[in-house]
C-alpha cells in the first residue's frame, strides 16, 4: 500500500495545540493572581473573563493536541490497521478535503477516526458511551468526545463529493465513509450503524468482508489517483 500524508499540515496543527496550551495556562495563572493580589473593583470580572479565554484555549488545546499531538495518532493508527495491502491501495492522509482517503480497486473509503476507550454502542438510533471511575466526570469537559460519529463520518464522504464533483464531473465515484475506533480498550457494539463501523484491528478483514463493494472502474481509480497524487514520492508499506 502506498501512503502519501501531509506531514506539513500535521505539525502545523500540533504547534496549535501547544501554544493553545501554554496560552490558556498562561490566562488562567494571570486571572488566578491578578484574583488574590487585586483590590480593584473589577476584579472580578477580570477573573471570570480570563477563566473563560483560559477554558476555551484548553479545550483548543485538546483538539489539537488529541488528533495532531499525541504519541499515537489517528492518521497513524489508520495506516497501521491498513498495513499489507498491496499498491492497489493508496492511502491520502491530510492531502485531500477529506482528512483519511484510502483509494481501493473496488471503491473510495473516507474515515471518521475516533480514539475514546470504554465500550460504545449504537442502540435505537442514538450512540453511548459507557466509561467507569472518573473518565466519566471528565467527559463532560473533554473537547474530544464521541459525539456523533455517524454525522462526523459523512460529512468527510460529503466534502469528498463536493470536490469530486468539481474536479471529476464526468466520472462515478462510490464513496464510502467508514467510523473507526482506533483505542486499544474500545469495545464496540454498533452492528445498527447506518454508517459502518468497526475497530481498527478489524478493518482490514471488513475492508476484505463485508466492506468489498462499489463499482470503482479501473480508470476512475487512475484517475482519482492522478488528481490526489503529489510530486512527492509515496512511503510505501
Amino acid at each position: 500500500m502506498r501512503i502519501y500524508r501531509n506531514d506539513q499540515f500535521i505539525q502545523r496543527r500540533a504547534k496549535i495545540g501547544r501554544y493553545a496550551f501554554f496560552a490558556g495556562a498562561g490566562v488562567l495563572l494571570f486571572g488566578l493572581v491578578f484574583s488574590f493580589t487585586s483590590t480593584a473593583p473589577e476584579v472580578l470580572a477580570v477573573s471570570f473573563f480570563t477563566l473563560i479565554i483560559g477554558f476555551i484555549l484548553t479545550q483548543v488545546s485538546v483538539y489539537y493536541g488529541g488528533r495532531y499531538a499525541r504519541a499515537e495518532r489517528p492518521d497513524e493508527i489508520l495506516a497501521k490497521a491498513l498495513k499489507g495491502f498491496d499498491d492497489r491501495y493508496t492511502l491520502f492522509q491530510y492531502a485531500t478535503p477529506a482528512g483519511n482517503v484510502l483509494i481501493a480497486p473496488n471503491a473510495c473509503y473516507t474515515f471518521a477516526i475516533k480514539m475514546q476507550s470504554g465500550t460504545i454502542e449504537y442502540i435505537n438510533g442514538k450512540w453511548k458511551h459507557r466509561v467507569g471511575g472518573m473518565k466519566r466526570f471528565f467527559l463532560v469537559f473533554n473537547q474530544d468526545s464521541l459525539g456523533n460519529p455517524v454525522r462526523d463520518a459523512e460529512l468527510e464522504a460529503s466534502a469528498l463529493h463536493r470536490y469530486l464533483i468539481k474536479q471529476l464531473p464526468d466520472v462515478e465515484v462510490p464513496i464510502q465513509p467508514v467510523i473507526i475506533f482506533g483505542d486499544e480498550k474500545a469495545e464496540i457494539e454498533a452492528n445498527e450503524s447506518p454508517v459502518p463501523a468497526v475497530h481498527a484491528k478489524k478493518l482490514k478483514d471488513w475492508l476484505r468482508g463485508p466492506g468489498k463493494s462499489g463499482t470503482l472502474s479501473p480508470a476512475a481509480h487512475d484517475q482519482l489517483i492522478k488528481l490526489f497524487e503529489p510530486t512527492t514520492p509515496a512511503t510505501t508499506t
